[in-house]
């Protein structure tokens, strides 16, 4: 019966943290600039690990949804807040940020 609790085990003591997907939400200052906004942002996290880089959900009327893990949404509204694309440049601004996709586009894309 001791040799049941004497065992070593194979795995991880502690199973992986699992990731939680926020969605930020963001805005043009200019929505026709709109594509050079998401070009700036695929070469800003173009050198992010695979597992961790954020993903474009859509981009309508100037504003976009990003995906992300619950760890990288920090780093993620600084780097939006951050991008300055084209010549004059477009200010990038986010506007929020939400667990699930249906509470982001309630909340941030609704009709006026």
């Amino acid at each position: 019966m001791r040799a049941i609790f004497t065992e070593r085990r194979n795995g991880p003591a502690m199973p992986a943290e699992k990731r939680r997907d926020r969605y930020v939400a963001f805005e043009v200052s200019d929505p026709r600039r709109g594509r050079e906004a998401v070009a700036a942002f695929h070469a800003a996290v173009a050198s992010w690990p695979q597992t961790e880089r954020p993903r474009l959900v859509f981009m309508e009327r100037g504003r976009g949804l990003v995906r992300c893990g619950h760890r990288e949404k920090d780093a993620l509204i600084q780097l939006l807040n951050g991008l300055r694309p084209g010549n004059p440049p477009v200010e990038v601004r986010t506007v929020g940020t939400s667990g699930t996709i249906r509470a982001a586009r309630a909340r941030y894309f609704s009709k006026p």
